[in-house]
């Protein structure tokens, strides 16, 4: 590797110590929230439910971006939770820097004090210096970029569109050394997944990472980022890679061993995923809103977390039941996407739940045909 390396080589689920799920469970509040600000992307990856327009269009998804009022009222929402959420995550399934109001958001949810680390996900192609300024001075404490390239033509090829691609390099070089030089504590996550199919194809690979292309991304950038990793393409968006669910390899996304197939998804025991029409789901990969729990429209947050809908889902779940939950029951995401498992655990949740009795289960909506 280069001289000037300084990123750690690490994923991005190493980047913070953690409890285990199965000793905190049931969360008074949960461990973190993507709050989605933007529905439209800039990309069309080939892997990405973003590229299925015949399938957005199909479920009636819109393309949009979140108001201000909604932003403020979620963010608020969260000082009713006894404790500070881990993180405050920007951004999942659209691009968070095309919304004209980040660097605001970003601010707003920090000097909330109603989490630990706010930070965002980005593709890095609007990352240029008067918005790189903007967002450090707004005190972002993360940014996860993803390439999805090493060269103009491979962005074409799986993103879908024309991109410079020196372009990227210097705006995440300039973000780096404007934090430093604003004296910003900002962590600089970048990674690049070691493959790409297509989504259209029967799952055609369009590329491989060589190791002599590993070395130029590290050599690239592990000298202008703190973190840095090579992730595994693993099958995460359901209903666009339906074939490939089913098809568990041994190690996961970060490297992380699969010894089986879980039956309780960890999502619904950890995680809030706001859209920017204000429906909340458990599950960060519910694109197409099929687990739907509730509208910040007309529910406070916390009313949500503590609500009959999610806790019907955790009982159908913890009940062995995820296969009969359509959207569930051909996910991977809870083996290739995170290290958590409280499938030898489940007893032990449904009693701290009160949730033992024939009753809990006959009633649940989630189980209804």
């Amino acid at each position: 590797m280069d001289d000037n390396f300084k990123a750690i080589v690490q994923p991005r689920i190493h980047s913070a110590k953690k409890q285990k799920l199965e000793d905190i469970t049931p969360l008074e509040t949960p461990i973190s929230a993507h709050v989605d600000i933007s529905s439209v992307c800039n990309f069309k990856c080939s892997f990405c439910f973003q590229a299925d327009t015949l399938g957005m269009k199909k479920v009636g998804l819109k393309r949009g971006f979140m108001s201000e009022e909604m932003f403020k009222k979620i963010i608020d929402d969260f000082k009713d939770f006894p404790q500070k959420i881990k993180k405050i995550k920007i951004g999942n399934h659209g691009e968070p820097t095309l919304h004209p109001k980040i660097s605001d958001f970003i601010s707003y949810a920090g000097k909330s004090n109603t989490a630990e680390i706010i930070e965002v996900f980005t593709n890095a192609s609007r990352l240029e210096p008067i918005l790189n300024e903007k967002i450090i001075k707004a005190g972002l404490q993360r940014i996860n970029i993803s390439l999805e390239g090493l060269d103009d033509k491979r962005y074409m090829e799986v993103a879908g569109v024309k991109q410079d691609f020196s372009k990227i390099i210097s705006g995440v070089k300039d973000l780096y050394e404007k934090k430093i030089k604003l004296n910003s504590k900002l962590i600089i996550y970048v990674k690049i997944a070691d493959e790409a199919h297509s989504l259209d194809k029967d799952n055609e690979l369009i590329f491989g990472l060589s190791n002599k292309e590993k070395k130029y991304f590290y050599d690239t950038f592990g000298p202008i980022c703190d973190e840095i990793f090579v992730e595994k393409i693993v099958p995460q968006w359901a209903e666009t890679q339906q074939k490939e669910q089913n098809e568990v390899e041994k190690t996961g996304m970060y490297g992380q061993t699969i010894s089986s197939w879980k039956k309780v998804c960890p999502f619904t025991f950890m995680y809030l995923h706001f859209n920017c029409d204000g429906t909340v789901s458990p599950c960060t990969l519910d694109w197409p809103r099929k687990v739907v729990i509730g509208n910040v429209k007309n529910e406070s947050v916390s009313d949500i977390w503590n609500g009959q809908s999610l806790k019907d889902l955790r009982i159908a779940m913890l009940q062995g039941k995820r296969n009969c939950i359509d959207f569930c029951k051909s996910c991977s995401a809870p083996m290739v996407c995170v290290e958590e498992n409280l499938d030898p655990h489940t007893d032990k949740i449904l009693n701290i739940m009160n949730a033992t009795t024939k009753s809990e289960f006959q009633k649940n909506k989630w189980l209804e045909a």
